[in-house]
């Protein structure tokens, strides 16, 4: 592996809060409540249509933007203090992300904070390493999934046709859940959140960078669409006893299972409206700007927040009865409420932001100070 660096912070200090970072965060909660809605609501999943183009921008890519954004802000804070100070901090958050993991898990298998967890417990650890290496080890990590794939019965836990997973609270299935197989591992996963740490110690300001990552982001998500859809004809030449479900599994851009299309489309996404957001914010009216940013800085609150609506709507009787498109207007008219209530209390934290700020607060050590 290559060399590391001498400390856990990032080369670039930390400046003051992008609002450009919490406009992207917002936006990643929009797809996230938009595809929820539907998985949740929905009364089928659309494979055509308007419908089936908007859930695909926000199929995984959502949740991929949302997890680098998460490594762009933990190098950022751990910029602020010297390396001990730091790590302490991180393995505060960690283990809170842990907990509340472990919890949404009960309702929401598609949790994701148990990664958050993972990540900011190795944070520490990862961001001593530089920018080279932790790009290395992103990429070792989409490659190690699909060997992992060949070695190991991915779906030997899932009712992918209605996405349904067994075995999560048996003590193998949890951390084979965790690590491999369920609907967000950590291998590959932790692949974004590393990006994020490269993308804090850029020049987020320079136009030039921004132009790259239109550019980046354009090219890798309709290479991978043009890919997948050459594979998925070759697969029906050579293979035509495969069904479209198990095609779209193997050369498909959906996020279940990860493999490197999906990967790279999210990457590609991810770096497309980072890079738009980043040029947009400062032309854009402050109201709307300050309405998203604010959004964006309780994105934890909100994540967990329309979980338990989604999940209450559930038990409630309402599920699987809408129209893709009326779940998707459920999914927007949510995150317009939370944008609203945002902006209103913009000058208070959400509530889980408090509680984390709270439970990893620190005393430098004597001999950190």
């Amino acid at each position: 592996m290559t060399a590391v660096t001498a400390s856990v912070a990032p080369t670039v200090p930390p400046a003051h809060r992008d609002e450009a970072i919490d406009v992207a965060r917002a936006m990643a909660i929009l797809g996230m409540f938009v595809i929820h809605a539907v998985l949740v609501l929905g009364a089928f999943y659309p494979r055509t249509g308007a419908s089936a183009f908007v859930l695909w921008l926000c199929d995984g890519r959502a949740a991929a933007t949302f997890v680098t954004l998460a490594g762009f802000g933990v190098a950022r804070l751990a910029a602020k203090d010297t390396p001990d100070l730091a790590a302490r901090t991180l393995r505060r958050r960690a283990l809170a992300l842990w907990v509340l993991g472990v919890l949404n898990l009960v309702i929401w298998p598609g949790d994701i904070l148990r990664v958050y967890g993972v990540a900011l417990l190795a944070a520490p650890f990862l961001l001593r390493w530089n920018v080279r290496a932790r790009l290395l080890v992103s990429l070792a990590l989409v490659v190690l999934f699909p060997l992992g794939m060949v070695l190991l019965d991915w779906t030997r836990h899932w009712n992918l046709a209605t996405l349904t997973y067994t075995g999560v609270w048996t003590a193998d299935g949890f951390v084979r859940n965790l690590l491999f197989d369920g609907f967000r591992p950590v291998v590959p996963w932790l692949s974004f959140f590393l990006i994020g740490t490269v993308i804090a110690e850029q020049d987020l300001q320079s136009v030039s960078l921004q132009r790259k990552f239109i550019r980046f982001g354009i090219f890798a998500t309709v290479a991978s669409v043009i890919a997948s859809i050459g594979l998925d004809r070759l697969l029906i030449r050579v293979a035509p006893h495969v069904d479209a479900l198990t095609r779209e599994g193997l050369v498909g851009t959906t996020s279940l299972p990860p493999l490197p299309l999906f990967m790279l489309s999210a990457v590609g996404s991810t770096a497309l409206l980072l890079g738009a957001v980043l040029r947009l914010v400062p032309l854009a009216p402050r109201r709307v700007v300050t309405l998203l940013s604010a959004t964006g800085r309780r994105a934890l609150t909100w994540y967990v927040l329309h979980v338990v609506v989604l999940v209450t709507l559930h038990e409630s009787g309402a599920r699987n009865v809408l129209s893709p498109g009326v779940a998707i207007g459920v999914g927007v008219a949510m995150f317009v409420g939370a944008a609203l209530w945002s902006s209103k209390h913009s000058a208070t934290q959400g509530v889980l932001e408090t509680l984390m700020r709270a439970v990893s607060r620190v005393r430098p050590s004597p001999t950190s100070r």
